[in-house]
């Protein structure tokens, strides 16, 4: 394993004893998520990304507040909403992400994580030396649609790619994220080409 990976998982051992205890729900997504999965990523994760609902925001900020580089600020920027924080554990640059609001041509995506994300969340070890804990990593139909929307083909193709090896573990995720979101017809039908396999390996 690289040093880079060693230091995330580090990073998350750390995070995982932090939050400890407290009732806040939340879940990791982004790069760091998808190396867990062992995903071939063209590039090693360079930081961590949280997410959380906004009622359990400030209980895991005050956790994680020693270790701050700013203050938590509501962020809407073109097609994101979100509260907003940072920090660095373990020398790894943290981003705790609140509330999390997607929009993208007629698209709209909620990260909802007590009611979608933990529930369908996997369970991925990390170890910190001898200790083993665990880590709860978004449900794969979460990147799919995240990065549909914002448009990395580079990384879709890998979670396609991912996803219809082992597709009857991801689908019910899947349908209710679809249930409990705004997506386009043609959105939904670019999706289903892409995991039926039409699609395999080709750009949108």
């Amino acid at each position: 394993m690289m040093n880079k990976e060693i230091s995330i998982e580090n990073a998350l051992a750390a995070i995982v004893r932090l939050l400890e205890g407290t009732r806040a729900e939340w879940v990791l997504g982004g790069s760091a998520g998808l190396m867990l999965r062992g995903l071939p990523l063209r590039d090693k994760p360079n930081d961590i990304d949280l997410y959380a609902d906004d009622e359990d925001y400030d209980l895991i900020y005050e956790r994680l507040k020693p270790y701050a580089s700013d203050t938590k600020e509501l962020s809407e920027c073109g097609n994101y909403r979100s509260i907003l924080s940072h920090f660095v554990i373990e020398g790894i640059p943290v981003e705790l992400v609140g509330g999390f609001v997607v929009r993208s041509e007629g698209s709209r995506y909620i990260t909802e994580v007590r009611k979608l994300l933990k529930p369908y969340s996997e369970q991925f070890v990390v170890k910190n030396g001898q200790e083993e804990l665990y880590v709860p990593v978004v449900p794969l139909a979460h990147e799919l649609w995240f990065n549909k929307l914002r448009q990395r083909e580079d990384r879709l193709q890998l979670i396609v790619d991912h996803y219809i090896k082992e597709e009857s573990l991801h689908e019910a995720a899947r349908l209710l994220l679809e249930q409990r979101n705004v997506f386009t017809l043609e959105t939904k039908k670019q999706m289903n080409q892409r995991l039926s396999g039409k699609q395999a390996g080709a750009a949108k």
